[in-house]
């Protein structure tokens, strides 16, 4: 829903993601979840600036990484998983079944490595999202009139979902992970830009219009972000 993008760049002795944000008015640097140091700077700030902002606040970044790391535990590979988004739940095993070993309503997880664990459960998300997500955003653009012209499912950091101006409304495949209500309300907030390409009085009307308790929704998820499973956010921001 913001207006920012991610850019990886390096900065030794540490790793850092950049973002570029419209809503920044100063630089500042921030400890991500799992993803060690953010350094995010308004559109108008040098980039070619960043690595010394960087380097004044060494003490500060080597304090916070340890926080960091003392109450963050590494997450663990999930026995199950929770789709709120329509209350399904899937038990996961791991490795190579024999025959008829595990029941045929699971997911089943052929590799041993943490990595490649991740990758394959990631994949099965992505492929979830497809499968609920374009048929939901064609439901709300019926109910509300609301016109777009493609869909994109990603892996986003920061935003939930987004819409280009030409029409593409881009969902997060995590939305899996928050309830359906919460959901249909971020599509319709997106489709609304399909009309405002803002977030103008205009624009709040409009979605307004089509979901008088939107306030509540917007809470929800700000918050829902500590819903998302820990595996997946290690992998995100590694």
């Amino acid at each position: 829903m913001a207006s920012d993008f991610s850019n990886n760049e390096i900065n030794k002795p540490f790793d850092y993601s950049l973002r570029v944000s419209s809503k920044a008015k100063h630089a500042k640097l921030q400890i991500k979840p799992y993803g060690g140091l953010e350094v995010v700077i308004p559109l108008r700030f040098p980039k070619k600036a960043v690595p010394g902002l960087v380097s004044q606040h060494t003490d500060w970044i080597l304090r916070q990484l340890q926080k960091q790391r003392e109450r963050t535990p590494e997450p663990v590979l999930p026995e199950e998983i929770h789709l709120a988004i329509n209350d399904y739940r899937i038990p996961v095993v791991y490795g190579t079944p024999q025959a008829n070993e595990y029941p045929s309503n699971c997911l089943s997880i052929e590799e041993t490595d943490y990595q490649q664990s991740v990758k394959q459960l990631r994949k099965w998300i992505r492929q979830q999202a497809w499968q609920l997500l374009p048929t939901m955003l064609e439901k709300v653009s019926r109910e509300t009139g609301l016109i777009y012209q493609k869909i994109s499912i990603r892996s986003q950091k920061t935003r939930w979902g987004s819409c280009s101006s030409r029409g593409t409304i881009s969902l997060n495949d995590q939305l899996l992970f928050v309830s359906q209500a919460n959901a249909e309300y971020l599509m319709i907030h997106e489709l609304c830009h399909t009309r405002h390409m803002n977030h103008s009085r205009k624009f709040w009307g409009l979605v307004e219009s089509h979901c008088a308790d939107y306030r509540e929704h917007e809470i929800a998820l700000n918050r829902a972000k500590a819903a998302i499973p820990g595996w997946i956010l290690r992998d995100m921001y590694r």
